[in-house]
């Protein structure tokens, strides 16, 4: 045993002489977390209402200037708007255009002169976006949610039928005392309103909250999903990149002599294998407390984690052993590395729930490692415990086992052959 690790601490200190690759594939993960955390907000711990949730952004420019114009652009005053909506108000459209490059808004909102006198009087009306062309999600956000005011303000306006020039009254301040009037109006779209209802009541779609949600529960945690994906596919890359060296050593020379020692091939091999385990294990560490850390991820209880990474740890350096004992050249490896990772990523459910997939793709997922390991780790996330990960713990042993056991012995065939 003592040989063994002293193989294996050797080769970590060669390793570690050199860390920049292995520093690039550690910040691979957390670059592509941070930048999902600022585009979608998802700073799990606390409530769902505590979290960072992205703000839009919106330029208004009120052209009409008329009361139906200023209710509409008056919009953000409501508490609850006013949370996630920041409209900054321009007196013409040159000023908006400015506003919306200078202050980095998702869109210029445009109430065109003569729409309010259009839309009371029954006729067509039209409101205008401009969208930020250097921004690409929060404009679609300002795009749907301006489509959503449109059909309101349509929906709303044909319900009152031909009270247009009463309408026109009410909102230059006249009419209010005609309660008579007011009365037939609100009559009427009542008629108008209840001569629907066999088409909206009972609505054929509902709602309900599981008794988790009711109880006060956390809502959806975006990042909490998110990053166990991306902490496998970067311990991939990790292991890859390290199990690459055993080629480079073979290009020089110095694996053959090494071979030649009186230790063995199988130890020779065992403790190169456990060098990259400990790299990865390091690795694993280091994204679990920067998820911790950076973007407030709970994992849940130790022992549940740990049992869950060691098996991570395990079937990730075996399945970078079994790769580099199928290649000829390090070129090839990389090149097969990273086709292999990514597909198994994009297969295994790395940024797309496995239940939104085809189902030929759904039953592909369950042969990549990625789909075991990270679905062990949501369940963590998600507060499932050891309950919620134990049935993702076999197969990902089972993978760790044939990994690490098929890579060995494949490795120690090329040497018995004469091509490593």
């Amino acid at each position: 045993m003592a040989p063994l690790l002293s193989l294996a601490a050797k080769d970590l200190r060669r390793r570690l002489a050199a860390p920049a690759g292995l520093l690039i594939n550690l910040a691979i993960p957390l670059a592509i977390a941070g930048m999902m955390a600022m585009a979608f907000g998802g700073s799990s711990g606390g409530s769902s209402s505590d979290r960072a949730v992205p703000v839009l952004r919106l330029v208004v420019v009120d052209e009409d200037d008329s009361p139906l114009s200023e209710l509409l652009a008056g919009s953000s005053q409501n508490r609850d708007a006013a949370e996630r909506l920041a409209v900054l108000r321009a007196d013409n459209r040159d000023a908006g255009l400015r506003l919306l490059r200078e202050e980095e808004a998702a869109a210029m909102f445009i109430i065109p002169k003569g729409f309010g006198e259009a839309l009371l009087g029954g006729n067509p009306a039209r409101l205008e976006l401009v969208r930020n062309p250097a921004q690409s999600i929060m404009p679609e956000v300002a795009s749907q949610g301006a489509g959503v005011v449109a059909l309101y303000l349509s929906v709303g306006r044909r319900l009152l039928g031909d009270d247009g020039p009463r309408l026109r009254a009410l909102f230059d301040g006249n009419g209010w005392e005609d309660s008579a009037g007011l009365a037939l109006s609100l009559a009427a779209v009542y008629t108008r309103v209840k001569a629907s209802d066999q088409l909206l009541f009972p609505p054929l779609i509902s709602i309900g909250k599981s008794s988790r949600e009711s109880d006060g529960a956390q809502g959806f945690d975006f990042m909490g999903w998110m990053y166990p994906g991306l902490l496998v596919m970067g311990l991939l890359f990790v292991g890859v990149s390290q199990m690459s060296d055993l080629l480079r050593e073979r290009v020089a020379g110095t694996l053959r002599r090494q071979l030649s020692s009186p230790l063995g091939v199988g130890r020779l091999l065992t403790a190169k294998v456990l060098s990259v385990g400990i790299v990865v294990a390091v690795v694993h560490v280091l994204l679990v407390a920067a998820g911790s850390a950076v973007f407030g991820i709970h994992w849940g209880d130790p022992f549940s984690l740990t049992v869950v990474s060691l098996l991570l740890v395990l079937t990730v350096t075996g399945f970078a052993a079994l790769l580099f004992s199928l290649v000829r050249t390090e070129r090839q490896g990389d090149a097969a590395a990273t086709i292999s990772i990514m597909v198994m990523s994009l297969m295994g459910g790395a940024f797309i729930p496995p239940q939104m997939m085809p189902a030929p793709l759904r039953a592909a997922s369950n042969i990549t490692l990625n789909h075991w390991g990270q679905e062990a780790l949501r369940a963590l996330t998600s507060g499932q415990g050891w309950e919620g990960a134990r049935p993702f713990l076999g197969p990902l042993a089972g993978l760790a086992a044939a990994f690490i056991l098929g890579g060995v012995f494949l490795l120690r065939r090329r040497h018995l052959t004469g091509a490593l």
